[in-house]
């Protein structure tokens, strides 16, 4: 899965994630069946009976590139499927970029709807008998951040049979992925106000460190909790203000050489 977190703050946008990724695989099942008959009352046993194959992790990496510039002046953040038709998300996010003609500071929302497009497009391909999932069916969601004439938006799409667009703006915090730690956290806060947060107040290294508490909490969390972890690795964290283009804070080796040294 992974944490995504995305913050609007006076000064900037910031938008971060973990690096942990998780390649699920199926384990078949098969044994022996005892039982009585319903009508007769005798003892049935049946063997060599198959159950429906259970999903189990097959491999974990911890360095998945779940964010990404795109056009300069915006920032992308991804969490559900790593892999999509044969293809990590990164690759398909470049690609798109490569093949999106449109202006270089363009409009946030058509940027999102783009993305919506055509990764619904590459969804439907992967899962071709789609139609017959159920509506709630989104295995893949994002979440961009830009300015549109100064105001600073966070967009977040889910990718699936009916995909969706949600913008929001103003002071705050958006979150995708695995959000149970994170939800639970803000609960306090509504709760009792004194323990809420102030996302107007914050600074921009306010907004840097909170994006990486709230994903490090989480994967503390579930190193003790009782659950195959979907959140850890290193954190990937950048930021984008008015007067200045998609900028990292923090981010892998790798994603330096791919990103800043050309």
């Amino acid at each position: 899965m992974t944490l995504a977190v995305s913050l609007r703050v006076p000064d900037g946008l910031v938008i971060a994630a973990d690096s942990l990724s998780t390649t699920r695989g199926e384990i078949g099942i098969q044994g022996e069946f005892k039982g009585q008959c319903p009508a007769c009352k005798k003892d049935i046993q049946l063997k060599d009976i198959k159950f429906p194959p259970l999903p189990i992790p097959s491999s974990v990496s911890s360095y998945a590139q779940k964010v990404f510039a795109y056009k300069e002046h915006y920032g992308i953040a991804t969490y559900g499927m790593a892999i999509l038709n044969e293809k990590t998300i990164y690759y398909h996010v470049k690609l798109l970029e490569q093949i999106d003609s449109s202006n270089e500071k363009a409009v946030v929302t058509k940027i999102a709807k783009k993305l919506m497009e055509y990764f619904h497009g590459e969804i439907k391909k992967q899962f071709k008998d789609i139609d017959k999932a159920p509506d709630t069916f989104k295995p893949l969601g994002f979440l961009i951040v830009g300015y549109d004439n100064e105001i600073g938006k966070t967009i977040e799409i889910h990718i699936g049979k009916k995909p969706n667009i949600e913008e929001r703006i103003g002071s705050g915090c958006t979150i995708g992925g695995d959000i149970a730690v994170a939800s639970n956290l803000w609960e306090i806060g509504k709760k009792d106000p004194r323990l809420s947060t102030k996302y107007a107040s914050f600074s921009l290294q306010d907004a840097v460190d909170y994006a990486e508490y709230l994903i490090n909490t989480t994967a503390k969390f579930q190193r003790f909790a009782n659950m195959i972890p979907t959140v850890g690795g290193e954190v990937d964290i950048a930021l984008i203000t008015p007067y200045k283009k998609f900028t990292w804070i923090k981010c892998k080796k790798l994603t330096k050489i791919l990103e800043l040294d050309k």
